[in-house]
């Protein structure tokens, strides 16, 4: 039975968030086809597996003497067991599934190791996911997609406040530039709160992203994923439900209110759902995404793109486990078959230039 591989954890501060999503993962694998195995990475950044991380109730106090810490090597499709300074294989790796969430997992780096060691992998791939976590940088590569976005200004500290002011139109939101789950989110009604929500976003990264904050607007979510059958499958729109203006953390894990399919005329769940299409084939995605929309005066701006959606954003395909069952043996079967494919592409190419060259002519190059 082929092993698929479930990413979760982090060094993130979205590493709880992460653990929820990846044990729901691996727990919804058909084991009638795969095997699931659960790798998770610890704070401290290293890397474990053992039947203990199925159950989500064993995090409160995880007892790391049940638990194997494992590692892979480049250019080799198998997990190894880390004991006494020796490797040990324990597993070859068929597929792989990235539920790590933030930084060191959603923002391409795993997907870039996991290419390394060549093992296909069922999320999106390390390019779109690097981009997608800048939120700065996404609104230029938006761009000549023509995909409105909000306009915006980074600063990496309070010092560069001054050169901005006058381009500010307060109120403002500011957020973390390479972070979700709405930590480190907050507004300012003035030069004074611009610089505490600044303070504040900078604790969680370098960039703190500032942005006109929105009156009377309506936050819509939408997701996209490759099916088996080629064609990218592109859910209805939900409208996230929040206690106060900005939706918080607490919103969208704990009281997880959201009206389904979103209460909004035709015209902009339409333009919302040919948009996350239209993203998704041209920035070249895999796996599964969801992206977060603002409908404010009668226009439609991209929020975020969000590369490892809580759950996988399965709820917007399907209202029950079996449907995401289905769903991830989707995502593995696209995976392996575009590998396949990737693989037939020549990989090497004799010029004969070393054997021209030697040691002097290597100093023209």
């Amino acid at each position: 039975m082929k092993t698929v591989a479930v990413f979760f954890g982090g060094q993130s501060v979205e590493h709880e968030i992460s653990i929820i999503t990846g044990v729901m993962t691996a727990n919804s694998i058909d084991k009638n086809k795969y095997n699931a195995l659960p790798i998770y990475v610890g704070n401290d950044g290293a890397w474990y597996t053992g039947n203990a991380l199925l159950d989500l109730d064993g995090y409160k106090n995880l007892d790391y003497k049940k638990l194997l810490r494992v590692t892979f090597v480049i250019g080799d499709n198998a997990v190894y067991a880390v004991k006494k300074n020796k490797l040990k294989k324990i597993a070859q790796i068929a597929v792989a599934i990235n539920c790590m969430h933030g930084e060191r997992g959603e923002d391409g780096s795993l997907a870039g190791l996991l290419n390394m060691t060549g093992i296909p992998l069922a999320s999106p791939p390390a390019l779109p996911s690097a981009i997608s976590i800048d939120k700065a940088f996404t609104k230029t590569v938006l761009k000549p997609l023509k995909i409105k976005t909000l306009a915006g200004v980074t600063v990496t500290n309070t010092d560069d406040l001054e050169e901005i002011l006058n381009t500010v139109k307060f109120p403002v939101i500011v957020k973390p530039n390479r972070l979700g789950s709405s930590i480190g989110v907050g507004r300012a009604n003035g030069k004074n709160g611009l610089s505490s929500a600044v303070s504040y976003a900078l604790k969680f990264g370098e960039k703190a992203l500032i942005e006109p904050c929105l009156e009377n607007f309506t936050e819509i979510n939408c997701a996209a994923y490759q099916g088996a059958d080629g064609e990218i499958k592109v859910s209805e729109c939900e409208r996230p439900v929040g206690r106060t203006e900005i939706l918080s953390f607490g919103d969208k894990y704990e009281s997880g209110k959201r009206v389904f399919p979103a209460d909004i005329d035709k015209k902009y769940s339409d333009k919302i759902k040919n948009a996350t299409r239209k993203i998704y084939r041209e920035m070249g995605f895999k796996g599964v995404i969801r992206i977060d929309y603002f409908i404010a005066d009668g226009e439609v701006y991209l929020n975020e793109i969000n590369t490892v959606p809580g759950s996988l954003a399965y709820y917007l395909f399907s209202d029950t486990l079996k449907g995401f069952t289905l769903m991830i043996s989707e995502l593995i079967e696209v995976a392996e078959r575009d590998f396949a494919k990737e693989s037939t592409a020549q990989k090497t190419f004799k010029s004969g230039i070393l054997a021209r060259a030697g040691s002097k002519g290597a100093k023209r190059l």
